[in-house]
This record gives structure tokens, C-alpha cells and sequence, in this order.
């Protein structure tokens, strides 16, 4: 028990560590990886809560694709294209409105959870219970992750694209 404690609050403190580190970054690369490193471990806090599957998720999802998404465009695009300030309105006010519309979003979804009337679960699920929960029921949620990292390359690509000069 108290080894597992002590795991936990080391690994939080590297996390919580490497998150300083990427918010603090001033170069973008050294706050990309500081950022893998803070998703790695939060991967690790699911291994120490028994949750492998999860930890896997968040290995193959968030490490594997967003974290050397960003590290990609970095590289190919450079620092300078994608902090040019732009006097765009219309982008500012469509974040705000989509943000208040998220943060509505959040506060309607907790205030109509259920997570107090349910009774803990007496043995852990298997792996297969939770693929065939993940492939049935969960499956348009899954398609739609999908989509959502699909966009997130179109994305990193067209920040990519290299301007050509003339015909």
C-alpha cells in the first residue's frame, strides 16, 4: 500500500512537472515533448489505478497521435508560420461562442449525471467485456474520434503546405 503511494506521488509530481514545462516553454519543441512526457504520465496514474486498458488508450491516442502530430507540424511548417498575429474578429468571436457553448455543454452533462446513484461494481471487468462494450455500444463515439483526428491531420497538413511562388 504504501509503495503504491509512493508511486502515485512520484508520478504525479513528474507530470505535473512536465505540464509546467510545456505551458513555460519558450521554444515550442521542448514544450511538445514536455507535453508527451505529462501524457505518458497520466498513462502512468492509470497504471497505478489497475487501469491498463486505459493506459493504453492514452499511450497509443494522445502520445501516439496528438503529441508527434504537433511535433510534426512544428518541424514542417516552423515556428514562425504559426504564431503570426492576425486582427481576425470573426475567429475571435467564433472561439468564444464555442467555448461557452462547451463550457454549457459541461455544466448541463454534470448536473444531469447519474454517478451518485450507481453501486460500485464488485469484480473488474475483462478485456473482452470491454472491447465488445467499446465496439457496440460505444462505437459512434469511436467513429467520431476518429473523424475528430482525421480533421486534426487535414489540418496539421494544410499548416503544412508549403506556399509555391509562381506558376
Amino acid at each position: 500500500m504504501i509503495e503504491e503511494n509512493i508511486a502515485f506521488l512520484v508520478i504525479s509530481a513528474l507530470t505535473v512537472g512536465s505540464a509546467i514545462v510545456a505551458l513555460e516553454s519558450k521554444q515550442i519543441v521542448y514544450g511538445a515533448i514536455a507535453l508527451g512526457f505529462s501524457l505518458l504520465g497520466v498513462a502512468g496514474l492509470f497504471i497505478v489505478l489497475d487501469a491498463v486498458y486505459v493506459a493504453l488508450f492514452q499511450i497509443i491516442i494522445y502520445i501516439g497521435a496528438v503529441a508527434v502530430l504537433i511535433l510534426f507540424t512544428v518541424m514542417l511548417v516552423g515556428e514562425s508560420k504559426l504564431f503570426k498575429e492576425s486582427p481576425n474578429t470573426l475567429g475571435k468571436i467564433a472561439g468564444i461562442v464555442t467555448a461557452v457553448a462547451l463550457a454549457l455543454t459541461l455544466v448541463v452533462s454534470f448536473g444531469a449525471s447519474t454517478t451518485s446513484t450507481t453501486s460500485a461494481q464488485t469484480s473488474a471487468p475483462s478485456y473482452l467485456g470491454i472491447g465488445q462494450i467499446l465496439t457496440s455500444q460505444y462505437a459512434p463515439v469511436l467513429e467520431i474520434l476518429a473523424l475528430v483526428i482525421g480533421a486534426s491531420l487535414v489540418g496539421a497538413l494544410t499548416l503544412a503546405k508549403v506556399e509555391r511562388k509562381g506558376p
